[in-house]
């Protein structure tokens, strides 16, 4: 698994992420009811030296959803989604699985968007648009990207998108102050360009042992020349404090790869990632994978990366990763 930005913050303070197919299962009197779904099994090595292979799950999620029309214009909408989990963290006997609930929302959906409310992935869960697995450095770390009392509202008329979001405090406590987050998106589609800004800004985030304050903000851009030629980059900016501190670190992050789409079944891609830290945290990847389609729904794909990281201004060892991979989805 990448190894996220704040992972390699907290050391210079110390020194100082549903499938796109679905199944209709019902359709009638207004009614629509579709069962998604995907999983997602990986045989992969990281960049660190101390680390071997292994089996893993990567993804897997099932997400079910309706839709009702109450009018011409006007839809309700809701959704019940789990995500699978291998828990394995190289403790003898901790080999077990769980379920989880990630998103159970309703809402209302028509030509103003759709608004829902409850628990849900928000709009900065899909920031991010290089062309890696898994070996490219983490590309942007909103730390927390989902919530159980979120507001999320989401626009989109082919040309123009956005979305905007707020994680109410999760605290009920009238005298402690708990997580919560505000963030959106704006973007426009014009050809084969597609550009748009993620904006970020969170209280109280546990992670790493420690509570967080979180801002930032993330610049993507994806260009076709051709069917055939793309590339995709971004840049970001996100200040971690630790909360109630004047403890800070603040990060640059940058990507950039392209993609070779030689036939219908087969796709090459390559990609550079830099993170630079505040206190001599830096860490950066250069990655190659080759992707072949089995069917619509259905893919394999190997690659291969390498990494140079700085942790309080010393180097640390990493070696060649690797991952081959599967994901079958409906």
């Amino acid at each position: 698994m990448k190894k996220t930005i704040l992972a390699l913050a907290v050391p210079a303070l110390l020194a100082a992420g549903a499938a796109n197919a679905s199944v209709n299962l019902y359709d009638a009197d207004g009614v629509v009811v579709d069962l998604s779904g995907a999983a997602e099994i990986q045989y992969y090595k990281g960049y660190s030296s101390t680390e071997d292979a292994n089996l893993r799950i990567d993804d897997a999620d099932l997400i079910l959803t309706t839709s009702i029309a109450v009018s011409d214009s006007l839809n309700a909408v809701a959704g019940m989604g789990f995500k699978y989990e291998d828990q394995f963290d190289g403790t003898v006997g901790n080999d077990n699985g769980a379920v989880k609930n990630d998103e159970l929302y309703v809402g209302l959906d028509g030509d103003f968007g759709t608004l829902t409310f409850g628990r849900q992935l928000l709009v900065s869960d899909d920031a991010g648009n290089q062309k890696d697995y898994e070996l490219g450095t983490e590309q942007v770390d909103f730390v927390q990207t989902s919530g159980n009392q979120v507001i999320k509202w989401v626009w989109d008329n082919g040309t123009f998108y956005a979305g905007a979001n707020i994680d109410l405090d999760n605290d009920k406590s009238e005298t402690v102050d708990g997580r919560q987050i505000v963030g959106g998106r704006l973007g426009a589609r014009f050809d084969g360009l597609d550009a748009r800004v993620y904006l970020y800004d969170a209280e109280n985030v546990p992670s790493s042992g420690l509570v967080w304050d979180i801002s930032g903000f993330n610049f993507e851009v994806d260009y076709a020349f051709s069917d055939a030629f793309d590339v995709a980059a971004s840049y970001g900016q996100i200040e971690y404090k630790v909360a109630g501190t004047n403890t800070k670190v603040d990060t640059d992050v940058i990507g950039i790869s392209g993609g070779y789409q030689a036939s219908e079944t087969t796709s090459f891609a390559v990609g550079y990632d830099l993170i630079d830290i505040d206190s001599n945290n830096n860490s950066s990847s250069l990655y190659a994978n080759v992707t072949y389609k089995l069917h619509s729904n259905a893919k394999v794909y190997a690659e291969v990366g390498v990494s140079d990281q700085e942790s309080a201004g010393l180097d640390v060892d990493t070696d060649t990763g690797y991952v081959l991979g599967m994901e079958v989805k409906f």
